[in-house]
């Protein structure tokens, strides 16, 4: 659940560089707002409502949540084998062999090695420390380049926890995005991706969705009852994304250590009483009775201690003239249209920024529901701190010309008179 926020200079006059576009009011995760005595702040005080977002609510009034329109794909040919695969519709392996062979011997030889280095750094991966657990997941390569700043990692959003351009912006970076409030069809949509863009496939998934307070990892367009919903338990997301060479998800979600109580692992409870647990119009998608989690390739990720997650939403005239430039060139070289805003949660740039306040744990799951949410500050310095990182690779992509040295003619010395004695 998520508020946006907007800066507030001393004088009471918004600030310039960072202002947010107020939003309508969002609930806490806890599904209602708290009262101002909870927040320690008084009512005239209170920006948290003007901005910023948490994971419960985020509402647009005349927006669209579609990501960016994208060249229609060719039948996808078969995954590896998995149980209960929530029925992945027939393929045309003809059309595919005809036009794709070439992209599936490429596939075959990035899972093997990869899953080589993978199963060699196994042990190694489980490690409960933050900073190895996410080398791991996201490894810290050097980047150059703003087009290559999500390689190799894929992010999922929750509608209603998104902005119009927003897959747009992600896929300029380099990410892979998926948006949509069905289950099914991202992880096919995932499926998809990895086979169809080989020099472009994911191996980490970061889910930027709603944790319904630790009862599933939730989808929606709105808070609707009818709205498109669907849930998705932590065994589902191990089960069904292993064989599409997924081996690391990040959970941005809030109270997602409560996802992993061994209770609803791999079956969520639909009857657990939760407001916030609406109807599931696009269907719950389970792992099966039998799937056992520790014999996964898969490792879930998630902050170590469970709390409200939030995002900040920003324009690209935030970032600076280059990193316009590097986005704006990556998009149409993606056949995509520019993005014009976008949102970026508080997690995912300490990730991305390896903020060392960051901490990340796998395999441990908590009971109780927590409330915590971070300051406006942290969330500002978090989003200052993403756009010197964008603009920093931008400046390496597009370095300013060298100064020319001015060349300055030095004057001769005045000779002295000669003086008559």
């Amino acid at each position: 659940m998520r508020t946006l926020r907007s800066l507030i200079s001393p004088s009471g006059k918004a600030a310039n560089l960072f202002h947010r576009e107020p939003f309508s009011p969002a609930v806490f995760c806890g599904g209602e707002e708290p009262a101002l005595s909870e927040r320690g702040e008084s009512k005239g005080a209170d920006r948290r409502m003007r901005g910023r977002f948490t994971r419960t609510s985020f509402a647009h009034v005349g927006r669209s949540h579609n990501s960016g329109k994208r060249p229609p794909h060719p039948a996808s040919p078969p995954s590896p084998p998995a149980k209960n695969r929530g029925g992945r519709r027939t393929l045309d392996e003809r059309a595919w062999q005809t036009t794709q062979a070439d992209r599936l011997s490429t596939i075959r030889i990035l899972l093997f090695l990869t899953t080589a280095i993978l199963l060699a750094t196994s042990a190694a991966a489980l490690d409960n420390n933050a900073p190895r657990l996410l080398d791991h997941a996201w490894p810290a390569l050097p980047v150059r380049n703003v087009s290559a700043i999500g390689s190799g990692i894929g992010v999922v959003f929750s509608p209603d926890l998104s902005v119009a351009d927003n897959c747009r912006f992600y896929e300029s970076l380099g990410f892979a995005c998926f948006q949509g409030a069905d289950w099914e069809k991202i992880l096919d949509d995932v499926h998809r991706h990895n086979v169809l863009y080989p020099e472009r496939r994911v191996f980490t998934l970061v889910l930027e969705t709603h944790g319904t307070n630790g009862n599933g990892l939730k989808l929606q367009t709105s808070y609707d009852p009818d709205a498109g919903r669907s849930y998705i338990s932590a065994g589902a997301l191990q089960q069904r994304l292993e064989p599409e060479g997924i081996y690391y998800v990040i959970i941005s979600a809030c109270n997602s250590g409560r996802l992993l109580r061994p209770a609803i692992y791999n079956q969520l409870d639909p009857n657990n009483g939760d407001k916030l647990f609406l109807p599931a119009t696009n269907g719950i998608v389970n792992a099966s009775p039998d799937f056992v989690a520790s014999q996964s390739a898969v490792t879930i990720i998630t902050p170590q201690s469970s709390h409200i997650e939030t995002t900040l939403v920003g324009k690209l005239p935030e970032l600076s003239v280059s990193a316009r430039r590097a986005i704006t060139e990556s998009a149409r070289n993606l056949g995509i249209t520019p993005p014009k805003e976008f949102a970026v949660s508080d997690m995912m740039v300490a990730m991305l920024t390896r903020d060392p306040q960051l901490q990340l744990t796998a395999g441990t799951y908590v009971d109780q529901l927590n409330r915590e949410m971070s300051s406006v500050d942290r969330s500002e310095q978090l989003f200052r701190k993403f756009v010197r990182f964008v603009n920093g690779v931008a400046a390496k992509q597009y370095p300013p010309p060298a100064k020319k040295k001015a060349l300055v003619a030095r004057k001769a010395p005045k000779k002295k008179s000669a003086t008559v004695r």
